[in-house]
């Protein structure tokens, strides 16, 4: 046995996997969390890749717990689908508070041997000694773990440990697919998270994001959005359930990058209850329209102010492929104190006229709307997990 202490800067615990999957005839894995960038540069290294490219199948279990958020689960179904019939994946759900699904290992198989990688790093991009993405953030974690290799009597009893709880777990009910609602719901619930380095100042309860100006908080990778991660846009009268967002909101905002793209959307409503969570394809029709699905427009009368105002749509970007919305009609209370971030109404342009929009920050809405629903809004933690 092996044991290594990854330090900061190291890419250690990414290596050792690698190295495992070596002319491996299959394998899998277990981790509590995993990330989109995590999850990439797993299946990016040189000896896994070839393992499927080979056909040789590889089980991958996750867990939602916190950190593994929509975006990473969407790209993992997308790995699934690229490998079908070879890549199998699950997710560890259940519903006990007080515990957490913990456990971070690897095994591999060749003919009669085993090899281990069991530690403390997760599936993301710090666990496994990566850089993340945000300027000037901290390359990695310090974790720990071990590597085995195992031979006989003793791999055939270790790989029967392992098949005996994942049959278990299938049994139980705990092992669920990428798609199981009570899964998107806790993968949109972790998106939420932003994560801010450890300060002087003494730690405190997750909180609304923006409450703490002077902290600069990301989602986990640190990943950057190309826009403030609020949009407030003007809905024109549409198809039942549709709202034409143009070009700019579906693309910078929602991503929608050329082709058809799934993402999750959930609405909250203005008493702050959010609905089931939904997926949605982004797309853009024959006609160029830049329009998405929000089922809950469809309730709602489309009334016009007598400026010519309209409804409006109040989304969060909460990973880059997760989103919460609100709907705020004309002759909702909340409507005139919104509407301030948009400016002016603009005049008529033969028959239609441009509609507001404006991208803004969590502060920015709080600061106008001291009422919005809490739970549209991310959320601020200090912890260093991920």
């Amino acid at each position: 046995m092996t044991f290594v202490f990854q330090q900061p800067g190291t890419t250690k615990l990414l290596e050792a996997i690698d190295a495992a999957a070596a002319k491996a005839s299959a394998g899998g894995g277990v981790f509590a969390f995993a990330s989109r960038g995590g999850i990439e540069a797993f299946f990016a290294q040189p000896n896994i890749a070839r393992m499927l490219d080979r056909r040789q199948q590889f089980q991958l279990i996750v867990g939602v717990d916190a950190i593994t958020n929509a975006e990473a689960l969407l790209f993992l179904g997308e790995k699934v689908v690229q490998y079908d019939g070879i890549l199998s994946a699950k997710v560890f759900f259940h519903e006990h508070p007080r515990s957490t699904f913990h456990p971070k290992f690897s095994w591999f198989r060749q003919g009669g041997n085993l090899r281990l990688v069991t530690g403390s790093g997760n599936l993301t991009m710090r666990g496994l000694g990566q850089s993340a993405i945000a300027s000037g953030a901290q390359p990695g974690n310090w974790e720990a773990f071990s590597i085995q290799s195992m031979h006989g009597d003793e791999a055939t009893a270790a790989m029967a440990g392992i098949d005996e709880w994942l049959t278990g777990q299938l049994a139980a009910g705990t092992l669920c697919a990428l798609d199981d609602a009570r899964v998107r719901e806790r993968a949109m619930a972790n998106g939420r998270m932003r994560f801010a380095a450890v300060t002087p100042r003494a730690r405190t309860p997750a909180r609304t994001a923006g409450a703490a100006a002077d902290i600069e908080v990301a989602p986990v990778d640190g990943i950057r959005f190309s826009t403030p991660e609020i949009l407030v846009r003007e809905i024109p009268r549409n198809r039942t359930g549709q709202a034409d967002l143009g070009r700019k909101a579906l693309t910078d905002f929602f991503g929608y990058e050329g082709s058809e793209k799934k993402v999750f959307v959930q609405y909250v409503s203005l008493d702050n209850i959010p609905k089931p969570v939904e997926p949605i394809l982004l797309f853009v029709n024959q006609s160029k329209n830049y329009r998405l699905e929000l089922r809950e427009i469809a309730g709602l009368n489309y009334d016009l102010g007598d400026d010519d105002s309209r409804m409006l749509v109040i989304a969060t970007k909460l990973d880059l492929r997760s989103f919460r919305y609100t709907i705020v009609p004309v002759t909702a209370p909340e409507y005139t104190a919104v509407a301030q971030l948009l400016g002016a109404v603009p005049p008529m342009r033969g028959r239609s006229r441009p509609m507001r929009e404006a991208f803004v920050s969590s502060t920015d809405l709080q600061r106008v709307w001291p009422g919005v629903p809490d739970n549209l809004l991310p959320l601020e933690t200090l912890t260093p997990e991920p």
